[in-house]
């Protein structure tokens, strides 16, 4: 399989942030890898909710986004110049932030935080070998999901 990649500079603002969302979108589609709706929306929001963080608790200065896939495997990273890490916690129930790293952990294979020199490094991996168009089966032909 061949590899892609796309980095992009993110303006330290929402608006910002959004646009570099909506840049790599447009670039991952663009590699006709044969991944399904799903895993394109669970990354997509992934990649917002790593940017809202991004902006959210740094100045901005020096964030990046890059998109990378390989041998099956996208992997979505946000860098940017602080040392603060991300932490879970529990949000009231009419808050409207504090979810971001839930939604990761639900939405994404793998995730975690790396420190560098200049500051962290948030990502998180999406297993696109397991989806049914990889697996050789229509999705006509993907098992029932379950509800509990």
């Amino acid at each position: 399989m061949e590899v892609h990649e796309v980095t992009l500079p993110v303006a330290g603002t929402r608006e910002g942030a959004a646009s570099a969302r909506r840049q790599m979108m447009h670039e991952v589609r663009g590699w006709h890898c044969g991944f399904g709706n799903d895993e394109l929306h669970s990354a997509e929001a992934v990649t917002g909710e790593l940017l809202a963080n991004a902006v959210q608790h740094t100045s901005g200065a020096g964030t990046s986004l890059t998109a990378r896939l390989e041998g099956g495997w996208l992997r979505v990273e946000v860098r940017d110049q602080s040392a603060a890490l991300p932490r879970e916690r529990l949000a009231r129930a009419d808050a409207e932030d504090g979810r971001g790293l839930l939604i990761i952990a639900a939405l994404a294979d793998r995730y975690g935080v790396e420190r560098n020199a200049s500051g962290k490094s948030c990502w998180a991996e999406f297993d696109l070998t397991a989806s049914p168009f990889h697996a050789g089966r229509p999705p006509s032909q993907q098992p029932p999901l379950r509800r509990s």
